[in-house]
């Protein structure tokens, strides 16, 4: 349960940032004389993402103080952080696939950003388990240093990426899932927020290499920028 709780905690705080960039909104739409219908709907969006965190604080708090359980979102060190993830990760696996799921490091980093670091692996590990086509998914995920940067790696032993695609995966919006039962189609928006987090609040770079059967996404981060203020 305590796993549970450290992403609802995750979730709270993307909730507070999507209320405070909705009431953002609203206030640049008002000043520059936007449509007043459409200026209103910033402001209500703002006030409903509003009551949904207070509900949502409320229903965590309640299960923290009954479970006694640890709460605090001081930080987190990478063992557990790749704990929360293979423990969340396994249990929504789809009944249809089959998925093993290594987690290494050379050093158990601590850092108070762990709300990215679970954004980051979770988008990248759901994406390699929705993309196999093997009988087993294999999806390892590792951690190394170096002088100047930590260096995380996520690799599958999926289809690949068409090179085609590769210069465009991180672009908003785009995808090759879809749905063809209900027409539904991925709107893309993991692999841009990865990058997101990556380049401009870690100052590092995301790279991807990929053929068939095997795809990696290597990440590097600066040691400074791993632990210090974002």
């Amino acid at each position: 349960m305590n796993d549970e709780v450290v992403l609802m905690q995750k979730n709270r705080k993307m909730i507070e940032s999507t209320m405070s960039t909705s009431y953002r909104l609203f206030q640049e739409m008002e000043k520059r004389n936007v449509d007043k219908e459409l200026t209103t709907k910033a402001l209500d969006i703002a006030k409903d993402v509003h009551e949904l965190k207070k509900e949502y604080s409320l229903i965590l708090r309640g299960l923290s103080e009954a479970m006694e359980l640890n709460t605090s979102e001081e930080g987190m060190d990478l063992k557990d952080i790749f704990r929360v993830l293979h423990h969340s990760l396994m249990k929504g696996i789809p009944q249809n696939k089959n998925v093993k799921l290594d987690f290494t490091y050379e050093d158990n980093l601590y850092t108070e950003h762990h709300y990215f670091v679970l954004s980051v692996f979770r988008n990248l590990i759901n994406n390699a388990i929705e993309a196999s086509d093997k009988e087993v998914a294999q999806i390892s995920v590792c951690q190394k240093t170096t002088q100047k940067e930590y260096v995380f790696t996520v690799k599958d032993n999926g289809p690949g990426i068409d090179k085609e695609n590769l210069d465009q995966i991180f672009l908003p919006g785009f995808s090759t899932k879809i749905n063809f039962e209900t027409g539904e189609v991925n709107r893309g928006l993991g692999l841009e927020l990865v990058k997101d987090l990556v380049e401009n609040q870690w100052e590092g770079n995301i790279e991807v290499t990929s053929c068939p059967g095997e795809t990696v996404f290597t990440i590097r981060i600066p040691k400074e920028k791993w632990k210090g203020e974002l």
